[in-house]
């Protein structure tokens, strides 16, 4: 079983994790909409 310390850091890593890739679909979808914009315009 891990330590307690080792626990927080995996938790605190997945967290980072997650939090990157709502980040990076956040900005996909930004860029994808931005092109659809450009081509009705």
């Amino acid at each position: 079983m891990k330590g307690n310390g080792d626990y927080k850091q995996w938790l605190t890593d997945l967290k980072s994790r997650i939090r990157q890739s709502q980040i990076k679909a956040a900005v996909k979808v930004n860029t994808e909409l931005l092109r659809l914009y450009w081509d009705l315009g």
